[in-house]
């Protein structure tokens, strides 16, 4: 149970957000996605009655998006660093820091993210083009310290 409870105060919005990528300072993320899965199934016993269950493999998938120049950067900062592919590129973490007045900061470390698949549209009457990376984190994410 939550010590404080928030009334009529703060709740984190996008402006509460940090987003760290190592080696990558100059790239602004727009958006972030992040989330943890871990396959279960039911074991059921004796009149069909469900009697526990097991667990099977964990995934972590990450999306991100970015400003066309904020890509074009990240590829240059890729290729600058001997990176031949984009898909070949392992960022070693991704810290998404939350934090507001008077508020502890919770910090969620999204570890070994590998993107393998990449989505871009431009449209009449864009005001900012965006590109999307959609990815795995091989090392899984840690949310305030817990592992999912």
């Amino acid at each position: 149970m939550a010590k404080n409870k928030l009334i009529n105060g703060r709740a984190y919005d996008w402006n509460s957000i940090d987003i760290a990528v190592p080696g990558m300072q100059n790239i602004e993320i727009t958006d972030i996605s992040y989330g943890s899965k871990q396959e279960e199934e039911t074991v059921y016993g004796k009149g069909g009655d469900p009697r526990g269950y097991g667990t099977g493999n964990h995934s972590s998938d990450v999306t991100v998006s970015m400003s066309r120049e904020d890509f074009n950067e990240y590829c240059r900062v890729l290729k600058k660093n001997g990176v031949k592919r984009l898909f070949n590129y392992v960022i070693p973490k991704i810290t998404v820091s939350f934090a507001n007045e008077e508020e502890k900061t919770t910090t969620d470390i999204i570890n070994k993210v590998k993107f393998s698949e990449t989505s871009f549209k431009a449209a009449q009457g864009d005001k900012t083009l965006k590109v999307e990376l959609k990815g795995t984190a091989y090392g899984g994410v840690k949310y305030n310290g817990l592992r999912a």
